[in-house]
């Protein structure tokens, strides 16, 4: 499995906006592309990160072409924040994540 990390200082007056769009793209992304979905965290100092897992580097670096829809969502996050880190790529080495039940 692969996996990439990104963090990014979102304006705080548009947390919302880029959660929902962080939303949809992994999901088209998951639903299109062939990922395996992606977890965001939003820090105590206000940062986000997330992680997103692929089956492998060559169906994350294969993947067709981004879709209007995607470039647009990419785009409102990118106008939402600032990317500080990423993306950071690397293969999973150990798995101890425990998968929560609902609620």
């Amino acid at each position: 499995m692969h996996a990439i990390y990104f963090k990014w200082k979102v304006a705080s007056d548009r947390e919302r906006e880029f959660e929902q769009a962080w939303r949809e793209l992994t999901e088209l992304i998951r639903d299109e592309r062939g990922g395996l979905g992606s977890r965001l965290h939003h820090c105590a100092d206000g940062h986000y990160f997330a992680y997103a897992q692929w089956p492998s580097e060559l169906v994350w670096s294969t993947q067709a072409e981004s879709t209007v829809r995607m470039v647009e969502l990419r785009n409102r996050m990118r106008e939402c924040a600032e990317l500080i880190e990423g993306p950071v790529r690397g293969d999973v080495v150990g798995d101890l994540l425990v998968r929560a039940t609902p609620e």
